[in-house]
């Protein structure tokens, strides 16, 4: 699998769970915001990404973006490429969906391995 591949792919993973969380826990949709008003602080400035993300957040019905950080558009990919929602997955959640790409990279297709969407790996032979 080639690289932008693999990390287009992991950054789905990471924002399918990242839209799990949203769903379970609606407080968790401050985080991507007060991610957004920091960094504004701290640069003076959004990318110009950032403020596409600041306009949907405010304008979109949550379920619009949850389809977004789950969908695999050309738009949601370039999207995902700059994402407010740091900080949504805890580290072990991040790292199992890390090594999950880790370790389909290292089988290279020679044996079959799913991601749940509970994070668990599951190793098929």
């Amino acid at each position: 699998m080639n690289m932008q591949r693999r990390s287009d792919e992991r950054s789905i993973a990471l924002h399918k769970a990242i839209a799990k969380k949203l769903r379970n826990n609606p407080g968790l949709w401050e985080i991507p915001k007060n991610n957004m008003v920091k960094w504004k602080k701290k640069n003076g400035q959004l990318a110009p990404a950032l403020i596409k993300w600041q306009h949907i957040l405010n304008t979109n019905p949550k379920e619009q973006i949850l389809s977004i950080l789950e969908s695999s558009s050309e738009e949601s990919v370039r999207l995902r490429s700059s994402s407010p929602f740091t900080g949504i997955l805890n580290e072990n959640e991040r790292k199992r969906i890390f090594e999950f790409y880790k370790i389909r990279s290292l089988k290279n297709d020679k044996g079959k391995i799913d991601l749940d969407i509970d994070l668990n790996i599951v190793r098929n032979r």
